[in-house]
Formats: structure tokens, sequence, C-alpha cells
């Protein structure tokens, strides 16, 4: 068909024309309503890109309208909460609470104050500095108000009387890669949490009664007996003496401590005073989980990211995999023993299995009638690893701060050296015996055991604690609101004059004095008779429920005991064969990992006593 036949079609279907001689008329008529079609067409389109054209600067300034009025919130937000910390009095004045002195910063308050080292200038601005008459400061953390107290009294009453903590969510979450979400450090105040953290409290205490631990001393006192040993004999490769770093030898001898009394078994560190494989993975764990929750690390991604593809996150799941696996193969074993002993019914004389931690941890979590035993098992090692984390790091902290201070006084190390010498000499010469009695042995080391209480006192290797009130409190007229959190700064109360006298020396003497036949034994505070105190030498006894290195109250160290009967005896083998000093001209600089530690240099130099 032609276009003029279309046309005609079209014309007719339209009603334009029935007749075919109108065809030329209609055939004009649909031309002109083609070229009008046509160009209303190409205008609508044209009107269409005109109008699409036009709406992209319209979405801009929509959008640019939100992001004004999102930062317009954001900044009315702001400034309320930076008004509210600029101003002075952080609680009301109805508390009596003392304001303020030191401006906080806008985003993190005193943060950055309270992450500072504890002797530092920023932290004692904060928490010394600024405190009132009754040791009470107040301060931001963060948006919450906080405060914290320097009296002892003060701080037995909130440890005593609160177990909630609400610690960093970026710590728990490190604590909960290590030692798995049931760690007895991760539970809270909530009432699921506190039934289970009741639980497992109470399955931990089993192990560290006065009884069991005293069972222990034999075997820290081996170890201790060896270590001191191997000491003697490097002294007597190297000409006479023997340097070794602090940091590194008091890791191996808690180490094998560890393993000889959590499961009698041998890491073997002492014997070559070197590292093993295994005692080496558990240690890199610790040093990791230090390392990931440094302050400076906090915001770094390589650090806080397990998942990410790192060299670090791989060695650490390559540490964690080995420690995990020998735990659960030890206490799968020690099952089968008991299992296998009990179908026997051997009697006679206990094994020295049977004195260990691991058997009366599990003894009492047969007690509780869990049948699971695959959960037991894991349950177990959670807690053998909450132990280690909580002690490892800890008491060789301590014993190196110990030996250093001995080493800068030499006085209290010779006094030291003659009371282990006599303590010794009250038993026959074959060692066999101290063995056998080392928790005797260790009852009569008054001095070497306030030499280490001295020693928590000036160098609390957990420098810092807190609480969050449950209920209003009363302190000194103060009333503290519930919800707030209370900050402990340890080393500061225990170097406060209304807490110690004298605070800054190192006096071993505020523990012990002599009695009349000459020996050390251990000051009471209530009953000693306050007679000379107008005597520039007397030095008034010490309080001990004034030392807070082991905390207070429900959430105290269980291990507290094993902690200084550990130290005490390590400390008395070493000072009673061998003398120790520091170079001269040496000067400690603690350094802060989630404890308090000496350098990572600090060499100590062993010689074989005369």
């Amino acid at each position: 068909m032609t276009g003029h036949a279309q046309l005609r079609a079209c014309a007719r279907s339209d009603g334009l024309c029935n007749d075919p001689r109108d065809a030329v008329a209609s055939i004009n008529v649909l031309q002109e309503r083609q070229i009008y079609i046509g160009t209303k067409s190409n205008s609508t389109a044209r009107a269409m890109d005109f109008v699409s054209h036009q709406r992209i600067p319209s979405i801009h300034s929509t959008l640019a309208f939100s992001l004004l009025l999102s930062m317009a919130v954001t900044a009315l937000v702001l400034r309320k909460i930076i008004g509210r910390r600029l101003r002075p009095n952080i609680f009301p004045a109805s508390t009596g609470l003392p304001p303020c002195k030191v401006p906080p910063h806008p985003l993190f308050g005193h943060m950055l104050y309270l992450l500072s080292p504890a002797d530092s200038k920023p932290f004692r601005s904060v928490v010394t500095d600024q405190a009132n008459s009754s040791g009470i400061a107040t301060f931001w953390f963060f948006n919450v108000p906080s405060i914290s107290v320097l009296k002892a009294e003060h701080a037995r009453i909130v440890l005593r009387k609160s177990i909630e903590r609400k610690g960093s969510r970026i710590l728990y979450r490190h604590f909960k890669t290590s030692l798995g979400q049931d760690s007895l450090v991760l539970r809270e105040a909530g009432a699921a949490d506190k039934e289970i953290w009741r639980h497992h409290r109470n399955l931990m205490k089993t192990g560290f009664t006065k009884n069991a631990v005293d069972k222990m001393a034999n075997k820290v006192w081996k170890v201790a007996d060896g270590f001191a040993s191997s000491i003697l004999c490097e002294c007597a490769k190297n000409q006479g003496s023997f340097c070794a770093e602090a940091a590194d030898i008091f890791k191996w001898v808690t180490l094998d401590i560890f393993g000889r009394v959590a499961f009698d078994y041998n890491f073997g560190c002492i014997d070559d005073l070197k590292t093993t494989p295994l005692a080496h993975s558990l240690n890199c764990t610790v040093e990791d989980s230090n390392a990931r929750c440094k302050p400076a690390n906090l915001l770094n991604p390589f650090y806080q990211f397990y998942w990410l593809p790192t060299q670090r996150n791989k060695e650490f799941k390559r540490h964690s995999d080995i420690v995990h696996g020998l735990l659960r193969e030890i206490c799968q074993q020690r099952v089968r023993d008991i299992e296998d002993q009990k179908k026997s019914s051997v009697q006679g004389a206990q094994t020295s299995r049977s004195d260990d931690l691991l058997t009366a941890l599990l003894k009492s979590h047969a007690d509780s009638q869990d049948t699971n035993q695959d959960d037991s098992h894991g349950g177990l090692v959670k807690i053998l690893l909450t132990l280690f984390f909580a002690g490892f790091d800890t008491s060789s902290i301590l014993l190196s701060f110990t030996m250093w201070s001995v080493a800068t006084h030499p006085e209290v190390q010779q006094e030291c050296a003659r009371e282990a010498h006599d303590a010794s000499k009250n038993h026959p010469e074959d060692k066999a015996s101290l063995r056998d009695d080392a928790s005797r042995w260790e009852s009569r080391l008054a001095y070497c055991r306030a030499v280490i209480m001295e020693t928590l006192r000036l160098h609390p290797p957990a420098h810092i604690n807190s609480r969050i009130i449950d209920k209003d409190t009363q302190l000194d007229g103060h009333t503290i609101p519930k919800g707030t959190r209370v900050y402990l700064p340890i080393t500061q109360i225990h170097t406060d004059e209304r807490n110690f006298a004298r605070p800054k020396e190192f006096l071993p003497e505020r523990w012990v004095r002599r009695d009349d036949s000459g020996r050390w034994v251990a000051r009471d505070c209530r009953t000693e008779p306050k007679v000379m105190e107008n005597d520039p030498s007397y030095i008034p006894p010490a309080n001990p429920q004034c030392l807070f290195s082991f905390s207070d109250g429900a959430r105290n160290c269980v291990g507290h005991r094993l902690a200084l009967q550990e130290s005490t005896i390590v400390f008395a083998n070493l000072v009673r064969d061998l003398t120790v000093n520091v170079p001269k001209g040496f000067v400690m600089q603690k350094r802060k990992k989630l404890a308090i530690c000496p350098p990572a240099e600090m060499p100590l130099i062993f010689r074989k006593r005369e």
C-alpha cells in the first residue's frame, strides 16, 4: 500500500472523508496533523529534558538542607553535652561533692588523663591535686559523671558494697577472645550474670582455701629451690656472676610454678633458664592481649579486629590453639585418671596430683552434679586460663619489683637473707625436709613477707580499680548518687598520708616487729600500743585493710594467698643463696601495659652469697 493509500484509509477511519474525491483535501489535513503532532512531540521532549536538567540542582539543594539540619542538631547536642561538662559542678550541690577544677576534653572528658601512668602529672592533676579534704575528686569519664577516692576507708566501703564494674567494652572484647565469654572476669552484677559469677567464684574458691594453699607450698618450694640452683650454676659458669633481665627470668619461674600448682605439669623453663615452646605460647597470649589493650592501639584496626589476615592475628590464633589444646588434653586425661582410680578402688597415700588446683576444681565440679563432660572441660579450661592471666603477669611483675627494691636497699636484703638462712637452720641439713614442710618454713619468713607487702604497697601491678554504685552511698557527708562510677587509684591510696605513715618510704618494718626472742613477727595495728609516736624513728604499724593490691570485697583476688606464698618462697630462696644488684646508675622507669610493670630492660646481677 502506497503512502497516499494509507492516508486515505486513515482519513476514512477518522471520519475526515467518505468520498474519494475529497482524498486530496483529506491528505492535506492529515499531513498538517502529523506536522503538528511532530512539533508537539519535539516540544514535549525538549520540556522533559529541561525538567530533568533542572531536577539535579533541586536534589542537591535537598541533600544540602538535610546535611545542614543534621549538623545543626549535632551542634545543639554537642553544645548541651559540652556546656554541661564545662560547668564545674558535675554533681548537684545537694550531694556535697566538690566541683571539678580540671578543664575536660570536649569529647572524651578526663578519660585521657586517667589513661596516663599512675605517677604522671596528668593523672595526679585529676585524681590527687583537685581532691578535697576527704580525698574525693570529681571528673568526667567520657560522658559519665565519676569520682575518685583516696581514703582507704572509702575504698573499702565502695568495694564491699558493690560488685558491678561495667568495664570497657573494648577490653572485654579482647578478654572474651582470649578467655572465653564465660570467664569470671567478664561477669557483671546482672541477674543472669550474677548467678553464673557466684557459681564460678565458689568453684574457684575451693582450690584456694588456706589448707589447699598450704599443701601447694611444697611444689612452690621445689620450683623455687630449683630456680635458685640454676642461677647458682650459671654464676659458676660465668666467673661468679650471672646477669639476666628481670622480666624474663621471673616469667620463667612463675610459669613453672603455675604448671606445677595448677595441674602438676612441668614447663621446664627453670631447668635451662630459657623459655620452652609451650611456655612461649602461653606468654604470647598474655603479651598479645597487653598489646591490643594499650591506649595507643585502641583505634588501630590491625590490633582490634581479629578477622583481618595479619601476621599478628595468625600468630595469636596459632598460640591460642596450642594453649587451649594443651589445657583441654590435661583436663580430659585427669578425668580419666580419676575415673580409673575409682574403678580400681585403690586405697592408700594420695599422689602429688591430689594437691593440685585442677583436682580440686574437678572434685568441686563433680559435687555440683553437672553431667555435661564436654562443657565441663571447656569450663575448666576457661577457669585455668582466667587464673593464668590473672596470676602469671602480676606475680612476675611483683617479683621483679621486689628484687629491684632489695637491690637498692642492701640492708633490707641482708636482713631477708639472715631470716631465710635462720629459718632453714631449724630444719635438718637435708633440703628434702623443707620440701616436705615448706608451708612451715614460709610461716617463719615474717620479714621476707613484709618486704613483699611493702613492694605491693609501693608498686601495685593493678594500679586502678572501679565500681558502679548500686545505691546512694554516704562518704564523709557526701552523697554518692546511685549509678556513679567510683575510681580507686590504688597507687595514690597506698601513698596517701591518711592511710600510711611516711608513705613514700620503703619500710618493711611497718608490717613487722621483733618479739622478745629477737624474731620478726607481724604487727597488729589494733592492739599495738602507740607510745612512741613522738619519736622520729618510730614507724607506726600498717593496717593490712588499707592495702588494695588484691582488691577487697566479694570481687577480691581469689588467689591472693597463693600469690603471697609463691612470692615469699621464691624471694626467700633467692636471697638466702644469692646476692642481687642492679647496674650502677640504673634508673627504673615503669611502663604501662594492662598492669604497671618494670621496664623491659631491667638487668639484675646475681652472685653467690658468701
